[in-house]
């Protein structure tokens, strides 16, 4: 009893030292996340950028990402790219792009002192870099190895391959298919300060924070695409992951077999079934002897085998594990035992910075789940949200394994 009194307080504490998100909006359409803490002399910051499955045109899968290594390996401003990057490691500023499901991030962590300089420096990278044309082959292979991981052991390739969609995933022909005019387009199309958030926390005060936002990107506006050229062909040949009708599958040594489903988070389900899920679902017993886990790109479920079980009855195993554990559902007792660890896992993320951001974000976006619907929340609810995520339908197979037991999965 005392033990859980202490809890209660230590979390009821470390919610009310959150700081409190003040918004703001720029004229030409930036909104602004300012969360205050001076505790540390240090500011963080994040852009996101919104993305849509419109904003990639068909056959050139790879343009945001095929964009994002054009900013990192072109000049900004009046800055060679080599200078640029020696300029932020003399001062101290840590600065990084990521793509993240559903857009693209800078982060930028620098002391606070710095805070003029580290938001000239984004908005530099932004707004002010210049695509050069002679990096663009190198780094289009780069791309390539990136999605690939060529280097990687056959099972992280085969999840981080079958968590992005077919209809997004690059290849080789894709990523020929893209030129300096494509990614001149791309950014003029995405790259605009009503699509984007800016969130800013630490030692910093908000008037402060709308100066430093203003004077570094207040002056962002929309351009106009340039002009579309005529398609060009690919410049290297399609190398594709052999498929089944249904089925990624990636060449690995021995004899063993694993078989993975990825299930996308279906649209509209409320966030805070969703969280509680993905708190639930690894070590999930109904599931044994697979295995489900959570991604940021939905749930993914494995199976493990060996030379004793065939590949069709492998698969089928792992579809009537997933069909038990949407007919048992979950628990009252599994429903109040994710709430808390809920509960403490976001008084801890008044402890980390990068965790509160992410959180800021969430709510903004309407995606962040809320306390009093999370306290609302009831098993039927839980359980509703559950087979819907299991039942949508857009379920993506891979395997991992010898070329024999590969093709047999294919085989209808």
């Amino acid at each position: 009893m005392r033990r859980t009194l202490l809890v209660g307080l230590a979390t009821a504490f470390a919610l009310q030292a959150q700081p409190v998100p003040q918004r703001f909006t720029l004229p030409n359409g930036l909104r602004v996340i300012h969360l205050e803490d001076h505790e540390h002399p240090v500011i963080r910051v994040r852009l996101h950028l919104e993305l849509g499955p419109s904003d990639t045109p068909s056959n050139h899968q790879g343009l945001p990402l095929l964009a994002t290594r054009m900013f990192l390996h072109s000049d900004a401003a009046d800055l060679k790219a080599e200078g640029f990057d020696r300029l932020l490691e003399d001062s101290g500023i840590q600065l990084g792009s990521c793509m993240k499901p559903g857009g693209l991030e800078w982060r930028l962590a620098a002391r606070s002192r710095d805070q003029d300089r580290a938001l000239g420096l984004l908005a530099d990278r932004l707004l002010r870099t210049v695509f050069d044309p002679t990096v663009l082959e190198t780094q289009r292979l780069a791309c390539w190895q990136e999605v690939e991981r060529l280097d990687a052991p056959p099972f992280q390739r085969l999840e981080a391959a079958l968590l992005q969609a077919p209809d997004a995933r690059p290849t080789l022909a894709s990523l020929g298919a893209i030129t300096l005019e494509d990614l001149l387009a791309f950014r003029a199309k995405v790259f605009r300060p009503d699509r984007a958030w800016l969130l800013i926390h630490g030692d910093v005060g908000l008037e402060q924070a709308k100066r430093l936002v203003l004077l570094s990107l207040g002056s962002w506006t929309a351009q106009e695409p340039p002009q579309s050229m005529a398609p060009t062909a690919a410049r290297v040949p399609a190398s594709i992951p052999p498929r089944g009708p249904d089925l990624l599958r990636i060449p690995a040594p021995g004899g063993g077999l694993r078989i993975q489903a990825c299930l996308p988070q279906p649209s509209g389900l409320a966030p805070e079934a969703a969280s509680l899920i993905a708190m639930l679902i690894p070590g999930e017993p109904t599931m044994f002897p697979a295995s489900i886990a959570w991604r940021p790109e939905g749930l993914l479920a494995t199976l493990d085998t060996g030379a004793g079980l065939t590949s069709a009855a492998a698969r089928s195993l792992l579809l009537e594990r997933l069909e038990a554990l949407r007919r048992r559902g979950f628990t009252a007792s599994d429903l109040e035992r994710a709430r808390t660890a809920w509960t403490a896992a976001r008084s801890l993320a008044s402890l980390d910075a990068e965790a509160q951001l992410d959180v800021a974000l969430d709510q903004a976006k309407g995606r962040g789940a809320v306390p009093d619907r999370m306290k609302a929340l009831n098993l039927d609810q839980l359980n509703a949200t559950l087979r819907a995520w299991l039942d949508s339908g857009k379920v993506r197979w891979g395997a991992a394994g010898s070329g024999e037991r590969l093709d047999a999965l294919a085989r209808p």
